[in-house]
């Protein structure tokens, strides 16, 4: 499992590099980061948090008219720093069982 967790940090390393493309960049980093965030999910299925992160991206496409100057294109961006977060420095502690008790 560590090796999977090691993989899913190094896919959103690469990810955020991407960011240095401008608007392509945004989509590679989305579609690195949803593999990234996919691995976390297998080593961490009980994490509550990654679950709160594929709610939000499936709001943000749910919400999005494919126009490219809307003020949704906020939400990407805050989900990059969100999952960046979540595999790197988030202790998982916040899983489903402990929201039962």
């Amino acid at each position: 499992m560590k090796i999977l967790l090691n993989i899913s940090r190094f896919i959103n390393v690469i990810a955020l590099l991407f960011l240095i493309l401008g608007p392509y960049g945004i989509a590679i980093t989305g579609f690195l980061q949803l593999i990234a965030a996919l691995i976390f999910l297998i080593v961490f299925p009980k994490n509550i948090l990654i679950y709160i992160y594929f709610a939000v991206v499936g709001l943000f496409f749910l919400l999005w008219n494919r126009e490219l100057d809307t003020w949704l294109f906020i939400i990407p961006i805050l989900l990059i720093f969100y999952l960046s977060y979540l595999i790197h420095w988030n202790k998982p502690i916040n899983t489903l069982n402990t929201l039962k008790s």
